[in-house]
Order: C-alpha cells, then structure tokens, then sequence
C-alpha cells in the first residue's frame, strides 16, 4: 500500500513570488531568427543551458535544468515549454551548457536536507519508519524547495487525457485503476529482504547481473540497463549519492542536452504482486535498475497543480516501445546511433568491436529470419549485448550477455568456441555469457547499436585494450536554438581542427515521452548528417567524408577523424516542408577544435578534390551498402524494437517469457 495520509500538513496558499530579474538580453543581433550561429557565453556575462535557461554560479542557481523547478522562484517549471524568458525570443543558435558541473554539489545538498528532514519528522512521530517519500504533504520540501514532488499516486502513473477522461474523481491519490491499486517500497518488497536489500551487490565484480523488464512495454530501456550492467563503474556513476537507510535517492540522467539531478524514493506500483518496474536478476537484493527506471519515468512526467492544461507524460510514458539508442545516450550522456551487418564484412566488424569495446557500449538484435531458416536457437524477444571481443590461435571471437528470463540460448554457436576463452576471462555461462566466431556473430545477428561514452570516464573492465590514454576525456561543445527550425534553413556546422582529432557530432530532438498526452506520442523528425571537407574559397570536396543514418529516430550522429587541421562542414538536413521545435547540437572532439552553428542560407559548391582527403570516417553508423536500399532520397524504415518483436512472437509462438 502507499503512504498513509493521516492529517497532511496543509500547504499556505500559493502565493505569487516575485520573479527574479531577467539576465540582460545578449547584444549580438539576431536579423529575423535566421543569422547568428551565436555564442551567447560572454566572458564574464552568464552561461545559458540548452533549455535558455541562465546557468549561475552561485549555490541558489544550480537548478537550471529541464523539467527542475526555479531555483529561486520555487515553482514547478518545464523550462523547455517556457516562452517568456528573455533568452527563448531568439530563434538564433546559441552556446549552451550542459550543466554537469553543478550536480555533484547540488545532489549532495539536497540529499543532507532530504535526510535533515525525514530524521525531524520521525522525531516529532510524523514519520515512523524514518524514510523518506517524494510527496511535500509528508516530508515537508521547505528545506529543499527545489526537489519535484514524484508521490506514489495514480496521478504520476496516468498519462495526461487518461487524467482529463477521470477529472470527476474526486480522490485521484486512493485510485481504483485496474491493476494499479498499491505501492511498495522496493527495499520491504518482501519480508525476507528487508535487512538484506542493497543498490549494487557488494563485491569487485566484472559485471552487475541480468536486468528482466517489468509490466510495461520498454524493452529499449531494459537493453541500455542491460549495457550499462556490464561496467560497474558506469552503473555506479548513475547515482550521485543516495541514503538507503531514509530511502533517498540521487541520480544523475542526460536528458535534451542538460543533465539533471533526479530524487526520487523508493515507492513502485505493484501488479499482480509484482513491481511494474524493471529488475535485477536478484531482487529485491538488488535495486538499482528499478530505481534507475523510477528516475527515468520521473524526468518523463510533468505535473503542476496550478497549470493542469500544461501537464504531459507519466509512468506509462516510459512504456509504448522505443529505441535503445535514446536511453543509452539519457544513461551515459554519451553519443548513439545504429548499423547493420549486412553492410560490413565479418573481419572489419571484429577490428571496429575489438577497437572500441573499452569505451563503446554495443546493443545487438537477433537476425530472426536467418535463425528461423537455419534452426539457431536465438531468442529475438531478449535483450543482448556484446560485453568484449578477442582473439585466440588466430580467429576471432565475440562474447554476448543475454539477459533472457528463461536461460542462456546460444543456439549451438558456442560449441565452435575453444574452452581456453572460458577460462581467460571471469565471465561465466550460467550468468548469461556466451561466446561465438565473429562470422556466426555476423551471421545471426542483424542490428548492432553502438554508444560512445563520450561524457565518461575509463569504464573498461579488465582484459580490455585499452584505446584513448586513461584520464583524457572528449572536449564538450553544446549549441541550442529554443525555436523552430525548418528544412528551408537547417543548421549546418562547421570544424576546424588542428591537427589530428576525433570528432564526433550530434543532433538532438527534444524527447517526446515528456510531451506526451495520450496512448500516442509525436514522431520524431527523420535527419540526417553529412560531412564534407573543405577546399578552400568556399567550395568543399565532392567526395563525402560520412554521414549519418536517415531514420526516424531522435538523435542523428556522425563521428570522423582527422590527420591534419583541416575545415568541415556538417550538414543537417530533414524532409521538406518539416520542422522541429528546439534542436541541441552536441559536439565532441579529442583535441581542441572550433565549431560554430549557423542555419544554412544557401548550397554550396562541391568540387572534386586534387589531394587525398585529410579526413574519414570512424563510425560504422551510416553505413548502408546501396544495393539494400530500394530509394536513396527518401529516410529508411526502422527496424522493430524488441517490444514489437515481443508482441509478434507471443501472439505466434509464445515464445517470449513475459514478466
């Protein structure tokens, strides 16, 4: 059952707080939205984050982050749906900032006042079991006014028209929805592991276990859970710091260009006896997948009892499909894009795994028509990742986790495999791993989802080779425009390194599960990334350095590397007559480098090069052999995710353990 509600505290009347004077307006002109690829952080003027928000220095301005409230004002604010800001008139790309920076101070403050809190509310008899819960009518926010409420209630699960269709409810805090009736903590979940339940299994481990999904169709996420599982210290990073005792979580997620901090309690709705969240393979001992998930489904919902027209998302947003490329770029902050084996040879997609495996995160999804021809037993409805690749006696192997509920299908591929493999490396068969050749690999595996973990740190777990040297971090710089950009003048960038460099480039959509109202959310717009290399006088090589992939997904990425200093320009492109409201454009690079934004304004001149290029291309994303392609002009249709996958097989075959 949820918290009991005996005699809440009343909250004072909302009264209207002044709102802090707007930071000066910046003195570069903007000509009708459309010139300017402008760099709004001015020495010593204020930084802006991609929300238009201003990101301040002090200890009362680290809230500046999307779906948090003002810091100062103290009202729930989804600063992305904010149109008076000064800052958000101008339709011109500007220099935002991330704003990671400030999570680690801010979290630990608010975690010491959360705690502060719930110790004098358990003095005073309020709160006897002396935990905390995300919901101002029992632990009072007056000390930590920038934490958003999260309360275990229907009204957080139920996405916006679902609570329209119920407006005549009177009591929306005691629902009477079908299967949604109660709520547990997941620490008490059963009685049995009340004093033995933990965040992360205690131990030096070179993996963190099986993730299974829970009610609620959101395979994609479990598969970046399942990815983020096999680097401990990546898992670790996700929670900023946390109190198991009162219940108080921290946690740090990467959503539309800004890192938020996220609290929230360990309260999940309970179906059918059962969490309706994701779990670890050993819950209720382990619980930070579900909490991971409950922090995913907060920064998904927005809820302000004084602008009810406004609200959208929910709990049941996180569910409905999706794919795994945007939750493991909201999880690592890094950069995500897919490709498929068809489109490379066997022994080139081995060097590119073998290369990237201490900081890329592979996601792979069984080639279902090939293994139902030949017999292999893969299971397509599991989620599974590449953990790590490596030779022996000359050929070359890759190892996957399968994080399948009912055992470890290898399909018969792992008896191709020498015993020596078992025994180099800790990982285990009946924890999930399995080994195969890279051909079978090849074979009967259809899409891998690569992502560059270009916001962390040295994550590789041992017997990995290590690529970049320990310590250097890819070099952040983040563009936004707040308005509505068009295929008539879509951004283009341009880079000028100098010298040899890694370059990777991002686009960014804003994600619409925070948006959604209904059963229904807004497709995202097709984009695609070209890069070309100068030549000098305006003109660029006709040979293109890479591009993107053209499918509807939310972020569009390219990554190149560079010999020499050299100019490039990446262009941005989507279909005619679209648009997208606010676009953040994420860019990376190895060594320093310019970038600078502008909307294109007109085309510009190919010409063939006289010298061999000083650029080329270091992702496998974008690859597309022509001949698969049956239009070249038109985006690409997207693969099912597993939830599809799922669905289609246990309407056919129930061959899917659902949970």
């Amino acid at each position: 059952m949820g918290p009991r509600r005996a005699t809440p505290p009343q909250r004072a009347p909302s009264s209207k707080v002044s709102t802090p004077s707007e930071p000066p307006t910046p003195k570069k002109e903007v000509f009708n939205g459309l010139f300017g690829g402008l760099d709004l952080t001015f020495d010593g003027g204020p930084k802006f984050g991609p929300d238009g928000e201003p990101l301040e220095h002090n200890a009362t301005g680290l809230e500046h982050t999307f779906g948090q409230p003002n810091a100062e004002v103290g009202d729930m604010e989804h600063t992305f749906g904010k149109r008076e800001k000064v800052e958000l008139k101008t339709t011109a790309w500007y220099h935002a900032d991330s704003g990671r920076q400030q999570l680690e101070y801010a979290a630990q403050r608010d975690l010491q006042a959360i705690c502060e809190t719930v110790e004098e509310m358990k003095a005073r008899g309020r709160c006897l079991t002396g935990k905390f819960t995300n919901d101002p009518e029992i632990i009072p926010d007056r000390k930590f006014p920038e934490v958003l409420p999260f309360p275990p209630e229907m009204a957080q699960l139920m996405l916006r028209r679902q609570l329209d269709e119920d407006v005549e409810d009177e009591d929306l805090e005691e629902p009477t929805f079908p299967g949604y009736t109660a709520w547990h903590r997941l620490s008490e979940f059963q009685p049995l592991a009340g004093g033995t339940a933990r965040v992360f299994q205690e131990g030096n481990l070179s993996h963190l276990g099986r993730v299974f999904p829970g009610h609620l169709e959101n395979m994609y996420l479990v598969e970046a859970l399942n990815a983020v599982s096999l680097r401990p210290k990546l898992a670790r990073q996700l929670f900023l710091c946390f109190d198991q005792e009162r219940a108080v979580y921290i946690l740090s997620l990467f959503k539309n260009g800004i890192w938020m901090k996220v609290e929230v309690d360990d309260y999940v709705p309970v179906v059918g006896g059962e969490p309706l969240c994701c779990r670890s393979e050993k819950f209720p001992h382990v619980l930070w997948p579900s909490l991971v998930e409950k922090a995913y489904a907060k920064v998904s919902t927005l809820r302000d009892p004084l602008r009810l027209e406004e609200n959208s998302g929910g709990w049941l947003a996180v569910g409905g499909g999706g794919c795994a490329e945007d939750a493991l770029v909201d999880l690592t902050g890094g950069v995500a894009g897919r490709f498929y084996t068809a489109d490379v040879s066997p022994d080139r997609l081995f060097l590119y795994i073998y290369t990237l495996q201490s900081d890329t995160l592979f996601v792979c999804h069984v080639n279902d028509a090939k293994c139902a021809r030949t017999g292999v037993s893969l299971n397509p409805c599991a989620s599974h990742v590449i953990n790590r690749a490596a030779t022996f006696d000359g050929r070359c192997f890759v190892q996957i986790f399968s994080a399948d509920v009912s055992g470890v299908h290898d399909g018969g591929l792992s008896d191709a495999v020498p015993l020596e493999l078992w025994r180099d490396y800790p990982e285990k068969g009946w924890e999930g791993f399995f080994w195969l050749t890279i051909e079978d690999f090849h074979a009967y595996f259809e899409t891998i989802i690569e992502c560059r973990l270009t916001s962390s740190p040295d994550v590789s777990i041992q017997g990995m080779p290590g690529r970049l040297p320990k310590g250097l971090p890819y070099m952040e710089t983040l563009f936004a425009n707040p308005g509505r950009v068009i295929a008539q003048y879509p951004p283009e960038i341009t880079v000028t390194t100098r010298g040899p460099c890694e370059v990777i480039v991002a686009t960014m959509q804003m994600d619409s599960r925070i948006t959604q109202v209904g059963s229904e959310r807004q497709p995202y717009i097709p984009l695609i990334m070209k890069v070309y290399e100068s030549l000098g006088n305006n003109m660029y090589s006709a040979h293109m350095v890479c591009r993107s992939n053209w499918i509807p997904t939310r972020d569009a990425m390219v990554a190149f590397q560079t010999a020499a200093g050299g100019v490039f320009k990446v262009i941005v492109e989507m279909p005619e007559h679209s648009g997208c409201d606010r676009l953040v454009i994420r860019c990376y690079s190895t060594s320093p480098a310019d970038f600078m934004v502008n909307p294109a304004m007109a085309k510009h001149v190919l010409a063939l090069p006289q010298a061999p290029p000083v650029a080329s291309r270091l992702s496998l994303v974008g690859t597309v052999d022509p001949a698969r392609l049956l239009r070249d002009d038109v985006p690409e249709p997207m693969s099912d995710d597993l939830d599809t996958i799922r669905r289609r097989h246990n309407a056919v075959h129930r061959s899917c353990v659902m949970m």
